[in-house]
């Protein structure tokens, strides 16, 4: 077997699993669309203000040190970008 073998037979394996996700996708999809009436929904999240988006959408009693985890960790990212770029 030589290279290009192998790149046809990756190919081949590549596109078809594009098609059967997007196959099984459009299946999910139009089933969703069958169980749904014609009401719409929203999602009570929606309409927070932002800044109970951002800190914590699911906990009523917010305090000023109550940060979700994803700031956090876009802080320590921070962190670590400004000491790496301060160091001598």
């Amino acid at each position: 077997m030589d290279g290009y073998t192998i790149l046809a037979g990756f190919l081949i394996f590549f596109l078809l699993f594009i098609y059967l996700t997007w196959f099984g996708f459009s299946v999910k999809v139009e089933n969703e669309k069958e169980e749904q009436n014609s009401e719409i929904k929203i999602n009570p999240y929606d309409n927070l203000p932002l800044s109970r988006r951002l800190i914590d959408k699911k906990n009523s009693k917010l305090g000023i040190f109550d940060l979700g985890n994803h700031i956090l960790i876009i802080g320590v990212i921070l962190l670590v970008v400004f000491v790496s770029l301060n160091v001598d």
